[in-house]
């Protein structure tokens, strides 16, 4: 038999019938030729709701008819006879003969089976294929029909009328889709085709909702800092600079603006502000390369708690891992990061910064913690320094050597030298009578080797944090230490109204999606790849 087309009347299909030689022999030129149809006539198949809905019967969404008849008690004859209607996109089509159609349709990510036959619907056989042979895969249909289960218990809508086109898809969807650039480069077919990659963006859903539900339940308030202001502090990044052509400057041209790095010194200007708890979730944007971790617009969590300490910090970062675990266990791909997550009975290990990498070279660490004296380091230990030479570059290389390795699960890093937080707190501690540090109270949490959280108790002493933003101006300008954060001296002026002890603590969304799904590439857990690939689509 021919295939054919549909126009609408109100509630059925009038069928179009074409010669033979305009249909094509295969998909794409059968999906070329409906298009080409639908475009002769493109209001008698976008219909709006109130037009093609079904009046005369309950309309629930598939999530509700299926909760609606999870544990229902079945008649005999395994149906009601309440007539619903359901809507969605059609995942598949089963058929059986002329006269009986299977069709899995979804929405809301929930799928049902509908159930057509020719004689429930009054047709004849013939008519019954007229008016569906046509539907395909991708299209989005109604549905109207008595709720039942068939003979193997399946839940069901046996279908009383014919099935009414919502939206025809134009093309065929592929089978499979396993090139990467051809995915990355298309992620609306990615989605279709793979549901894996959707499960990808589900999991970042919840994860976010998770952090959310955590923090507000825990009395902390969503606050949105700016995005753009005339300069973007708060962490070691180059900006992306633009302009204002309404803001002008002292001499009437566009006032320079840049895009933020990190909300952290806004969040921190609210705690001095007298908010407590605060927390964003929110886009960040740095001038920097594309790699398989890394994105120039990506998405962080930075929550602030007055009188909150370090230890506080890290069990509260154990019971959000631990949360968001449960909020994805259902996820198949999530089961390796979730294994890491619990075991150990559930608490993170510790490494402290100085003891451990002393511990893993066998060499004492320096009493003074200085350029020359870590280059002295690196020629005992035999390792290549970095090419900036600076206090924090080679403190950090050392890290990522005799460190991070050892963090194959999760783990807590903690009490870096100072010189590499400037805006932590810092203290003095001894690991003999002969070794004294001033150390911050920092932390980062590493897994399998990737850093995930940076927190710290945040420096609220304004002199103190005016001689760190010092220190930092002269490793820029000696070493041109491009990562050296750059000094705020309104953020320093704002301290002065007095900033209490607090807690502050920073994670990358688009990290922790990847972890939480088993992915290695950013690009898998960002809704439209990464900046590479927005601009293909």
């Amino acid at each position: 038999m021919l295939r054919s087309l549909p126009r609408f009347t109100k509630n059925s299909f009038v069928i179009k019938r074409y010669s033979s030689s305009l249909l094509a022999k295969n998909e794409e030129a059968e999906f070329a030729n409906r298009k080409q149809i639908i475009s002769e006539s493109p209001n008698s198949y976008y219909k709006t709701l109130n037009e093609i809905r079904f009046k005369d019967a309950n309309r629930l969404r598939i999530p509700e008819f299926r909760q609606k008849f999870v544990d229902f008690q079945w008649p005999e004859n395994k149906r009601i006879d309440e007539e619903y209607t359901i809507e969605g996109k059609i995942q598949s089509i089963r058929r059986s003969g002329k006269g009986m159609v299977f069709i899995d349709i979804i929405q809301d990510f929930q799928k049902i089976q509908l159930v057509l036959m020719n004689k429930m619907i009054g047709l004849t056989k013939e008519e019954f294929s007229e008016h569906h042979d046509h539907f395909q895969k991708g299209d989005f249909i109604i549905a109207k029909g008595f709720p039942g289960i068939t003979n193997v218990g399946e839940l069901s809508l046996k279908c009383s009328n014919s099935i009414i086109l919502a939206s025809p898809t134009l093309h065929p969807l592929p089978p499979k889709l396993s090139n990467p650039e051809k995915r990355h480069s298309n992620k609306i077919v990615d989605y279709l085709v793979n549901k894996d990659s959707q499960n990808s963006i589900i999991i970042r859903s919840i994860i976010i909702n998770t952090l959310r539900n955590f923090l507000n339940n825990k009395g902390f308030l969503e606050v949105n800092t700016p995005i753009i202001s005339n300069s973007s502090k708060g962490a070691n990044a180059t900006p992306f600079i633009t302009s204002s052509q309404h803001i002008k400057d002292s001499k009437g041209n566009p006032l320079d603006l840049q895009l933020r790095v990190a909300p952290e010194l806004w969040l921190k200007k609210l705690i001095i502000g007298g908010f407590d708890k605060v927390y964003e979730i929110g886009q960040v944007f740095r001038n920097e390369g594309i790699d398989s971790t890394h994105n120039p617009e990506f998405t962080t969590c930075e929550f602030y708690q007055s009188f909150t300490n370090l230890e506080e910090l890290m069990n509260m970062t154990e019971l959000i891992f631990h949360d968001i675990s449960k909020a994805v266990s259902k996820f198949e791909q999530s089961q390796d990061a979730i294994k890491l997550i619990n075991q150990d009975g559930s608490h993170f290990q510790k490494l402290e910064f100085i003891p451990t990498i002393e511990s893993q070279t066998g060499i004492k660490f320096p009493q003074e913690i200085n350029p020359d004296s870590l280059l002295e380091y690196f020629q005992k230990i035999n390792i290549e320094p970095p090419q900036i030479k600076s206090s924090p570059q080679l403190l950090d290389k050392l890290a990522s050597i005799y460190i991070e390795p050892l963090c194959t699960k999760p783990t807590f890093i903690y009490h870096h030298p100072a010189i590499m937080s400037p805006l932590a707190k810092s203290t003095i501690i001894s690991y003999s009578s002969d070794q004294n540090y001033e150390i911050s109270r920092r932390f980062e949490l590493f897994i399998k080797g990737k850093e995930f959280v940076n927190a710290y108790e945040e420096e609220n002493s304004p002199f103190e944090q005016e001689l760190k933003f010092k220190l930092q101006q002269s490793m820029k300008d000696e070493f041109n230490d491009d990562e050296s954060i750059v000094p705020d001296s309104k953020y320093v002026k704002s301290m002065e109204w007095s900033m209490p002890p607090t807690g502050g603590w920073g994670i990358g969304i688009d990290r922790l999606s990847m972890f939480f799904s088993g992915k290695d590439r950013i690009e898998e857990v960002l809704t439209f790849g990464t900046l590479n690939d927005v601009l293909k689509q």
